[in-house]
Protein backbone atom coordinates (compact mmCIF):
# COMPACT_ATOMS: atom_id res chain seq x y z
CA UNK A 1 0.00 0.00 0.00
CA UNK A 2 1.26 3.44 -0.44
CA UNK A 3 0.41 4.88 3.46
CA UNK A 4 3.27 2.38 3.93
CA UNK A 5 5.49 4.51 1.96
CA UNK A 6 4.36 7.58 3.38
CA UNK A 7 4.77 6.26 6.77
CA UNK A 8 8.20 5.94 5.98
CA UNK A 9 8.39 9.88 5.26
CA UNK A 10 6.54 10.77 8.64
CA UNK A 11 9.29 8.70 10.10
CA UNK A 12 11.91 10.13 8.39
CA UNK A 13 10.72 13.78 9.18
CA UNK A 14 9.78 13.04 12.85
CA UNK A 15 13.56 11.40 13.45
CA UNK A 16 14.72 14.73 11.90
CA UNK A 17 12.50 17.22 14.00
CA UNK A 18 13.62 15.65 16.82
CA UNK A 19 17.33 15.59 15.97
CA UNK A 20 17.17 19.60 15.48
CA UNK A 21 14.65 21.73 18.22
CA UNK A 22 15.73 25.01 17.13
CA UNK A 23 14.15 24.17 13.74
CA UNK A 24 10.88 25.36 12.37
CA UNK A 25 8.29 23.17 10.96
CA UNK A 26 7.49 24.41 7.64
CA UNK A 27 4.07 22.91 5.88
CA UNK A 28 4.00 23.05 1.96
CA UNK A 29 1.07 25.50 2.82
CA UNK A 30 3.71 28.03 4.82
CA UNK A 31 6.47 27.63 2.32
CA UNK A 32 4.44 28.43 -0.80
CA UNK A 33 2.84 31.69 1.19
CA UNK A 34 5.97 32.80 2.03
CA UNK A 35 7.38 32.15 -1.67
CA UNK A 36 4.65 34.08 -3.21
CA UNK A 37 5.20 37.24 -0.55
CA UNK A 38 8.95 37.31 -0.97
CA UNK A 39 10.45 35.47 -4.08
CA UNK A 40 11.79 38.36 -5.77
CA UNK A 41 11.09 37.45 -9.80
CA UNK A 42 7.41 37.65 -8.37
CA UNK A 43 7.67 40.86 -7.23
CA UNK A 44 9.42 42.40 -10.30
CA UNK A 45 6.50 40.38 -12.53
CA UNK A 46 3.91 42.26 -10.02
CA UNK A 47 5.86 45.77 -10.56
CA UNK A 48 5.69 44.95 -14.13
CA UNK A 49 1.48 44.69 -13.57
CA UNK A 50 1.80 48.07 -11.67
CA UNK A 51 3.57 49.97 -14.43
CA UNK A 52 1.21 48.45 -16.72
CA UNK A 53 -1.62 50.13 -14.86
CA UNK A 54 0.11 53.06 -14.85
CA UNK A 55 -0.12 53.15 -18.69
CA UNK A 56 -3.93 52.20 -18.84
CA UNK A 57 -3.82 55.82 -16.76
CA UNK A 58 -2.03 57.26 -19.17
CA UNK A 59 -3.97 56.35 -22.52
CA UNK A 60 -7.57 57.43 -20.52
CA UNK A 61 -6.14 60.59 -20.10
CA UNK A 62 -6.76 61.08 -23.97
CA UNK A 63 -10.10 61.63 -23.59
CA UNK A 64 -10.16 64.65 -21.61
CA UNK A 65 -9.30 68.42 -22.68
CA UNK A 66 -5.31 68.73 -24.15
CA UNK A 67 -3.91 72.03 -23.15
CA UNK A 68 -0.76 73.46 -24.80
CA UNK A 69 1.39 76.20 -24.05
CA UNK A 70 3.83 77.64 -26.32
CA UNK A 71 6.96 80.10 -26.49
CA UNK A 72 9.60 81.23 -28.42
CA UNK A 73 11.76 83.59 -28.41
CA UNK A 74 14.51 84.37 -31.24
CA UNK A 75 16.27 86.96 -32.65
CA UNK A 76 15.28 88.98 -35.74
CA UNK A 77 17.73 88.19 -39.16
CA UNK A 78 16.61 91.95 -39.79
CA UNK A 79 14.12 94.50 -39.01
CA UNK A 80 10.63 94.19 -39.66
CA UNK A 81 8.88 96.58 -41.05
CA UNK A 82 5.33 97.32 -41.33
CA UNK A 83 3.69 100.29 -43.92
CA UNK A 84 0.47 101.76 -43.17
CA UNK A 85 -0.65 103.71 -46.71
CA UNK A 86 -2.37 107.10 -46.28
CA UNK A 87 -5.02 107.54 -45.13
CA UNK A 88 -5.33 103.56 -44.74
CA UNK A 89 -7.83 104.05 -41.77
CA UNK A 90 -10.08 106.38 -43.01
CA UNK A 91 -10.27 110.45 -44.00
CA UNK A 92 -11.96 112.32 -41.73
CA UNK A 93 -13.29 116.20 -42.88
CA UNK A 94 -11.78 117.45 -39.29
CA UNK A 95 -8.52 115.77 -39.32
CA UNK A 96 -7.70 114.77 -43.02
CA UNK A 97 -6.39 111.40 -43.99
CA UNK A 98 -5.19 109.10 -41.41
CA UNK A 99 -2.18 108.61 -41.05
CA UNK A 100 -1.62 111.73 -42.47
CA UNK A 101 1.17 110.34 -45.18
CA UNK A 102 2.52 106.76 -45.25
CA UNK A 103 3.46 105.67 -42.55
CA UNK A 104 6.09 102.38 -41.48
CA UNK A 105 6.11 101.21 -38.31
CA UNK A 106 10.18 99.62 -37.88
CA UNK A 107 11.00 96.55 -35.26
CA UNK A 108 14.60 96.95 -35.19
CA UNK A 109 16.51 93.48 -34.79
CA UNK A 110 16.33 92.18 -31.66
CA UNK A 111 14.82 89.55 -29.51
CA UNK A 112 10.84 88.70 -29.73
CA UNK A 113 9.09 86.49 -27.84
CA UNK A 114 5.51 84.92 -29.43
CA UNK A 115 3.65 82.98 -26.78
CA UNK A 116 0.87 80.53 -28.30
CA UNK A 117 -1.49 78.51 -26.23
CA UNK A 118 -4.48 75.79 -27.13
CA UNK A 119 -7.16 74.19 -25.67
CA UNK A 120 -8.72 71.21 -27.70
CA UNK A 121 -11.27 68.52 -27.18
CA UNK A 122 -10.95 65.64 -29.76
CA UNK A 123 -14.68 64.18 -30.83
CA UNK A 124 -14.72 61.90 -33.74
CA UNK A 125 -11.28 61.11 -32.13
CA UNK A 126 -12.76 59.30 -28.72
CA UNK A 127 -13.57 56.26 -30.60
CA UNK A 128 -10.16 55.64 -31.35
CA UNK A 129 -8.94 56.61 -27.68
CA UNK A 130 -11.36 54.34 -26.04
CA UNK A 131 -10.18 51.34 -28.40
CA UNK A 132 -6.58 52.19 -27.58
CA UNK A 133 -7.51 52.34 -23.97
CA UNK A 134 -9.08 48.66 -24.17
CA UNK A 135 -5.82 47.52 -26.09
CA UNK A 136 -4.00 49.54 -23.19
CA UNK A 137 -5.89 47.40 -20.95
CA UNK A 138 -5.44 43.78 -23.13
CA UNK A 139 -1.91 44.81 -22.69
CA UNK A 140 -2.45 45.10 -18.74
CA UNK A 141 -4.13 41.78 -18.57
CA UNK A 142 -0.87 40.19 -20.78
CA UNK A 143 1.18 41.62 -17.91
CA UNK A 144 -1.22 40.13 -15.37
CA UNK A 145 -1.03 36.84 -16.77
CA UNK A 146 2.69 36.66 -16.98
CA UNK A 147 2.92 37.47 -12.92
CA UNK A 148 0.06 34.69 -12.75
CA UNK A 149 2.54 32.11 -14.80
CA UNK A 150 5.71 33.24 -12.90
CA UNK A 151 3.28 32.57 -9.51
CA UNK A 152 2.41 29.39 -11.04
CA UNK A 153 5.69 27.92 -11.74
CA UNK A 154 6.90 29.22 -8.47
CA UNK A 155 4.48 27.25 -6.67
CA UNK A 156 5.39 24.44 -9.26
CA UNK A 157 9.55 24.89 -8.22
CA UNK A 158 8.28 25.02 -4.41
CA UNK A 159 6.31 22.00 -4.53
CA UNK A 160 9.17 20.07 -6.53
CA UNK A 161 11.93 21.17 -3.77
CA UNK A 162 9.43 20.47 -1.02
CA UNK A 163 8.81 17.09 -2.11
CA UNK A 164 12.35 16.37 -2.79
CA UNK A 165 13.29 17.34 0.41
CA UNK A 166 10.67 14.62 1.51
CA UNK A 167 11.70 11.92 -0.88
CA UNK A 168 15.30 12.95 0.73
CA UNK A 169 14.04 12.55 4.21
CA UNK A 170 12.80 9.21 3.32
CA UNK A 171 15.73 7.71 1.45
CA UNK A 172 17.79 8.85 4.40
CA UNK A 173 15.58 6.88 7.14
CA UNK A 174 15.58 4.04 4.81
CA UNK A 175 19.42 4.24 4.96
CA UNK A 176 19.59 4.10 8.44
CA UNK A 177 17.66 1.49 8.88
CA UNK A 178 19.64 -0.45 6.42
CA UNK A 179 22.51 0.73 8.50
CA UNK A 180 21.16 -0.40 11.60
CA UNK A 181 20.71 -3.89 9.91
CA UNK A 182 24.54 -4.33 8.88
CA UNK A 183 25.44 -3.02 12.50
CA UNK A 184 23.83 -5.78 13.85
CA UNK A 185 24.84 -8.47 10.91
CA UNK A 186 28.61 -7.28 11.48
CA UNK A 187 28.45 -7.88 15.75
CA UNK A 188 26.96 -11.66 14.47
CA UNK A 189 29.18 -12.20 12.38
CA UNK A 190 32.07 -10.64 14.37
CA UNK A 191 31.10 -13.11 16.97
CA UNK A 192 31.02 -16.10 14.52
CA UNK A 193 34.24 -15.36 12.78
CA UNK A 194 35.99 -15.18 16.74
CA UNK A 195 34.12 -18.53 17.65
CA UNK A 196 35.68 -19.94 14.52
CA UNK A 197 32.02 -20.75 12.69
CA UNK A 198 32.25 -18.20 10.00
CA UNK A 199 35.21 -17.01 7.85
CA UNK A 200 36.85 -13.56 8.27
CA UNK A 201 35.66 -13.04 4.78
CA UNK A 202 32.46 -12.51 5.42
CA UNK A 203 33.10 -10.09 8.32
CA UNK A 204 35.04 -8.07 5.68
CA UNK A 205 32.13 -7.88 2.92
CA UNK A 206 29.92 -6.64 6.09
CA UNK A 207 32.04 -4.21 6.99
CA UNK A 208 32.72 -2.91 3.72
CA UNK A 209 28.73 -3.02 3.26
CA UNK A 210 28.66 -0.92 5.86
CA UNK A 211 30.95 1.89 5.10
CA UNK A 212 29.02 1.81 2.00
CA UNK A 213 25.77 2.66 3.75
CA UNK A 214 27.51 5.46 6.03
CA UNK A 215 28.64 6.96 2.58
CA UNK A 216 25.09 6.79 1.45
CA UNK A 217 24.02 8.62 4.46
CA UNK A 218 26.59 11.55 4.16
CA UNK A 219 25.74 11.64 0.35
CA UNK A 220 21.85 11.89 1.39
CA UNK A 221 22.62 14.78 4.08
CA UNK A 222 24.79 16.94 2.24
CA UNK A 223 22.00 16.84 -0.44
CA UNK A 224 19.26 18.07 1.93
CA UNK A 225 21.30 20.06 2.99
CA UNK A 226 21.31 21.41 -0.92
CA UNK A 227 17.84 20.84 -0.98
CA UNK A 228 16.85 23.33 1.59
CA UNK A 229 19.53 26.12 0.79
CA UNK A 230 17.79 25.99 -2.96
CA UNK A 231 14.06 26.07 -1.35
CA UNK A 232 15.30 29.38 0.88
CA UNK A 233 16.23 31.16 -2.47
CA UNK A 234 12.77 30.64 -3.79
CA UNK A 235 11.26 31.31 -0.42
CA UNK A 236 12.98 34.76 -0.69
CA UNK A 237 14.83 34.47 2.40
CA UNK A 238 18.43 33.99 3.82
CA UNK A 239 19.76 30.62 2.15
CA UNK A 240 20.96 29.44 5.94
CA UNK A 241 17.57 29.32 7.39
CA UNK A 242 17.05 26.08 9.55
CA UNK A 243 13.43 24.23 8.92
CA UNK A 244 11.98 20.86 8.94
CA UNK A 245 9.65 19.80 6.37
CA UNK A 246 6.09 18.06 7.02
CA UNK A 247 4.36 15.28 6.02
CA UNK A 248 1.82 15.37 2.95
CA UNK A 249 -1.58 14.13 2.32
CA UNK A 250 -1.62 10.56 1.12
CA UNK A 251 -3.17 10.94 -2.79
CA UNK A 252 -6.85 10.01 -3.07
CA UNK A 253 -8.88 9.24 -6.66
CA UNK A 254 -10.40 12.45 -6.61
CA UNK A 255 -7.66 14.72 -7.16
CA UNK A 256 -7.40 12.67 -10.36
CA UNK A 257 -10.43 13.98 -12.52
CA UNK A 258 -9.13 14.55 -15.84
CA UNK A 259 -12.60 16.49 -17.21
CA UNK A 260 -12.46 19.09 -14.76
CA UNK A 261 -8.99 19.79 -14.30
CA UNK A 262 -9.76 20.03 -18.71
CA UNK A 263 -11.58 22.57 -17.92
CA UNK A 264 -10.32 24.68 -15.41
CA UNK A 265 -6.60 23.95 -17.91
CA UNK A 266 -8.34 26.31 -20.22
CA UNK A 267 -7.90 28.88 -18.17
CA UNK A 268 -4.46 28.91 -17.11
CA UNK A 269 -1.97 32.25 -18.10
CA UNK A 270 -0.94 31.11 -20.94
CA UNK A 271 -4.09 30.48 -22.44
CA UNK A 272 -5.79 33.74 -21.16
CA UNK A 273 -2.34 35.69 -22.63
CA UNK A 274 -3.45 34.46 -25.99
CA UNK A 275 -6.54 35.83 -25.49
CA UNK A 276 -5.67 39.15 -24.42
CA UNK A 277 -3.29 39.21 -27.59
CA UNK A 278 -6.44 38.09 -29.52
CA UNK A 279 -8.12 41.16 -28.12
CA UNK A 280 -5.27 43.57 -28.63
CA UNK A 281 -4.85 42.44 -32.15
CA UNK A 282 -8.89 43.07 -33.18
CA UNK A 283 -8.62 45.91 -31.46
CA UNK A 284 -5.54 47.37 -33.56
CA UNK A 285 -7.15 46.19 -37.01
CA UNK A 286 -10.11 48.72 -35.58
CA UNK A 287 -7.98 51.37 -34.91
CA UNK A 288 -6.57 50.89 -38.26
CA UNK A 289 -9.77 51.13 -40.20
CA UNK A 290 -10.65 54.23 -37.84
CA UNK A 291 -7.75 56.04 -39.72
CA UNK A 292 -9.97 56.64 -42.64
CA UNK A 293 -11.87 59.08 -40.66
CA UNK A 294 -10.85 62.75 -40.61
CA UNK A 295 -10.23 63.85 -37.33
CA UNK A 296 -12.73 66.49 -35.89
CA UNK A 297 -12.02 68.71 -32.69
CA UNK A 298 -12.96 71.72 -30.66
CA UNK A 299 -10.33 73.97 -29.98
CA UNK A 300 -9.65 77.47 -28.30
CA UNK A 301 -6.41 79.38 -29.08
CA UNK A 302 -4.69 82.31 -28.21
CA UNK A 303 -1.46 84.21 -29.94
CA UNK A 304 0.29 86.81 -28.19
CA UNK A 305 3.81 88.38 -30.16
CA UNK A 306 4.61 90.49 -27.48
CA UNK A 307 7.46 92.60 -28.63
CA UNK A 308 6.73 93.22 -32.24
CA UNK A 309 5.62 96.44 -32.98
CA UNK A 310 2.45 97.20 -34.84
CA UNK A 311 1.69 93.83 -34.32
CA UNK A 312 -1.70 93.00 -32.65
CA UNK A 313 -0.91 91.98 -29.04
CA UNK A 314 -3.87 89.53 -28.43
CA UNK A 315 -5.31 87.21 -30.54
CA UNK A 316 -7.87 84.64 -29.74
CA UNK A 317 -10.07 82.12 -31.75
CA UNK A 318 -12.79 79.41 -31.00
CA UNK A 319 -13.76 76.90 -33.37
CA UNK A 320 -13.74 73.46 -34.86
CA UNK A 321 -10.52 72.04 -36.11
CA UNK A 322 -10.38 69.26 -38.57
CA UNK A 323 -7.83 67.30 -39.93
CA UNK A 324 -7.77 64.33 -42.61
CA UNK A 325 -5.40 63.59 -44.94
CA UNK A 326 -7.71 62.23 -48.22
CA UNK A 327 -4.49 60.73 -50.25
CA UNK A 328 -2.09 58.16 -48.47
CA UNK A 329 -0.43 56.03 -51.31
CA UNK A 330 -2.59 52.79 -49.92
CA UNK A 331 -0.31 53.13 -46.66
CA UNK A 332 -4.05 53.16 -44.83
CA UNK A 333 -5.09 50.30 -46.79
CA UNK A 334 -1.81 48.44 -45.95
CA UNK A 335 -1.95 48.89 -42.37
CA UNK A 336 -5.53 47.55 -42.31
CA UNK A 337 -4.88 44.36 -44.12
CA UNK A 338 -1.17 43.69 -41.65
CA UNK A 339 -3.72 44.14 -38.54
CA UNK A 340 -6.19 41.55 -40.11
CA UNK A 341 -2.91 39.18 -40.68
CA UNK A 342 -2.17 39.80 -37.37
CA UNK A 343 -5.48 38.83 -35.99
CA UNK A 344 -5.88 35.70 -38.17
CA UNK A 345 -1.98 34.83 -36.27
CA UNK A 346 -3.53 36.00 -32.86
CA UNK A 347 -6.08 33.22 -33.14
CA UNK A 348 -4.15 30.69 -33.85
CA UNK A 349 -2.25 31.15 -31.10
CA UNK A 350 -5.16 30.96 -28.70
CA UNK A 351 -6.37 27.58 -30.83
CA UNK A 352 -2.75 26.05 -30.18
CA UNK A 353 -2.90 27.17 -26.61
CA UNK A 354 -6.09 25.89 -25.69
CA UNK A 355 -4.90 22.48 -27.37
CA UNK A 356 -1.73 22.34 -26.08
CA UNK A 357 -3.25 22.63 -22.62
CA UNK A 358 -5.21 19.99 -22.73
CA UNK A 359 -2.52 17.65 -24.57
CA UNK A 360 -0.93 18.34 -21.32
CA UNK A 361 -3.32 17.62 -18.94
CA UNK A 362 -3.87 14.34 -20.58
CA UNK A 363 0.18 13.75 -20.25
CA UNK A 364 0.22 14.41 -16.77
CA UNK A 365 -2.91 12.78 -15.85
CA UNK A 366 -1.33 9.33 -17.34
CA UNK A 367 1.55 10.04 -15.68
CA UNK A 368 0.56 10.71 -12.67
CA UNK A 369 -1.85 7.78 -12.66
CA UNK A 370 1.10 5.52 -13.62
CA UNK A 371 3.53 7.04 -10.73
CA UNK A 372 0.60 6.48 -8.38
CA UNK A 373 0.63 2.79 -9.54
CA UNK A 374 3.99 2.15 -9.67
CA UNK A 375 4.06 3.44 -5.96
CA UNK A 376 1.45 1.22 -4.27
CA UNK A 377 3.72 -1.58 -6.49
CA UNK A 378 7.41 -0.50 -5.32
CA UNK A 379 6.05 0.23 -1.51
CA UNK A 380 4.64 -3.57 -1.64
CA UNK A 381 7.53 -4.97 -2.44
CA UNK A 382 9.81 -2.77 -0.03
CA UNK A 383 7.90 -4.24 2.27
CA UNK A 384 8.22 -7.50 1.25
CA UNK A 385 11.66 -7.01 0.98
CA UNK A 386 12.16 -5.61 4.24
CA UNK A 387 10.58 -8.66 6.10
CA UNK A 388 12.59 -10.88 3.91
CA UNK A 389 15.48 -9.37 5.27
CA UNK A 390 14.44 -9.40 8.73
CA UNK A 391 13.46 -13.08 8.34
CA UNK A 392 16.67 -14.02 7.12
CA UNK A 393 19.21 -12.15 9.78
CA UNK A 394 16.67 -13.86 12.63
CA UNK A 395 17.31 -17.05 11.12
CA UNK A 396 21.40 -16.25 10.73
CA UNK A 397 21.20 -15.97 14.53
CA UNK A 398 19.95 -18.98 15.28
CA UNK A 399 22.25 -20.48 12.48
CA UNK A 400 19.48 -21.54 10.10
CA UNK A 401 21.06 -19.29 7.26
CA UNK A 402 24.62 -18.37 5.99
CA UNK A 403 26.01 -14.62 5.91
CA UNK A 404 25.77 -15.17 2.46
CA UNK A 405 21.70 -15.10 2.64
CA UNK A 406 21.54 -12.57 4.85
CA UNK A 407 23.73 -10.17 2.18
CA UNK A 408 21.81 -11.45 -0.60
CA UNK A 409 18.42 -10.51 1.29
CA UNK A 410 20.04 -6.96 1.84
CA UNK A 411 21.28 -6.62 -1.81
CA UNK A 412 17.37 -7.32 -2.63
CA UNK A 413 16.08 -5.15 0.07
CA UNK A 414 18.43 -2.31 -0.94
CA UNK A 415 17.28 -2.61 -4.58
CA UNK A 416 13.61 -2.50 -3.31
CA UNK A 417 14.26 0.50 -1.45
CA UNK A 418 15.60 2.50 -4.65
CA UNK A 419 12.92 1.75 -6.73
CA UNK A 420 10.87 2.99 -3.79
CA UNK A 421 12.42 6.27 -3.61
CA UNK A 422 12.94 7.15 -7.65
CA UNK A 423 8.89 5.76 -7.73
CA UNK A 424 8.37 8.48 -4.85
CA UNK A 425 10.24 11.40 -6.75
CA UNK A 426 8.22 10.16 -9.89
CA UNK A 427 4.70 10.46 -8.06
CA UNK A 428 5.97 13.79 -6.85
CA UNK A 429 7.61 15.21 -9.66
CA UNK A 430 3.93 14.24 -11.93
CA UNK A 431 1.86 16.04 -9.21
CA UNK A 432 4.10 19.06 -9.42
CA UNK A 433 3.64 18.64 -13.08
CA UNK A 434 -0.05 17.69 -13.45
CA UNK A 435 -0.66 20.77 -11.11
CA UNK A 436 1.76 23.18 -12.87
CA UNK A 437 -0.60 22.22 -16.57
CA UNK A 438 -3.34 23.48 -14.64
CA UNK A 439 -1.89 26.53 -14.62
CA UNK A 440 -3.34 27.19 -10.44
CA UNK A 441 -1.32 27.81 -7.86
CA UNK A 442 -2.67 25.23 -5.45
CA UNK A 443 -1.57 24.52 -2.35
CA UNK A 444 -3.05 20.82 -2.25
Amino acid sequence: MIRVGFVVVMLACATAASAQTVSRTLSLDEAIAIAVEQNRTLANAMLAVDDAEHDVAVARTRRLPQFKVEAQASQLLKPIDVTFSQGAFGDFAATGPVPATDTTITTPKKVTTVVSSSISQALTQLRQVGMRVRMTEAGRDVEREQARAVRVALVADVKRLYYGILQTYSARGAARAQATQLMELDRVVTNRVEQRVALRGSALEVQARLVQSRLALLSLDNTLDSQKEQLNLLLGRDVRTPFEVAGVPEPTSSELNVDEAVSRALGRPDVRQAQARLRQAELSRRIARADYMPDVSAAVSYYSPMNIDGAPRNIASVGIQLQWEPFDWGRKSHAVASATIATRQARNVVDDAEQQAIVEIHNGFRRLEEARMRLEATGLAQDAARENTRVTLAQFSTEAALASDVLQSHTAFADATNQFQQALMTYFTARADFDRALGEDVTK
